[in-house]
């Protein structure tokens, strides 16, 4: 897929200040499994993550939650991004088009 090499992806939970968010990142090519998370949060060029099928939680709106299919999250504000427990997994936001 666009001469990056193969495409892996990692359903994370991102904390910020204000939001939880669960979802999927995903990454092409640019690193190991086992460092994705690390060099994803590493890469100083990147000021925005996309993130997939996810759900997000406002901490400050009584714990409200909003699904979207994707999201762009500005990398200034993740304060902590881990991978999902199984027991965490989402079910996938369907698509509607």
């Amino acid at each position: 897929m666009f001469g990056f090499g193969k495409t892996s992806k990692e359903d994370v939970l991102i904390i910020t200040e204000d939001y939880e968010v669960k979802g999927t990142v995903f990454n092409i090519g640019f690193s190991k499994k086992k460092r994705f998370l690390s060099d994803l949060l590493n890469k100083a060029n990147k000021n925005f993550i996309a993130v997939k099928d996810c759900e997000i939680t406002y901490k400050n709106k009584g714990g409200e939650t909003e699904r979207l299919e994707f999201l762009q999250l500005n990398m200034r504000y993740v304060i902590l991004m881990r991978p999902l427990k199984p027991e965490e997994q989402l079910d996938y936001v369907e698509t509607n088009y």
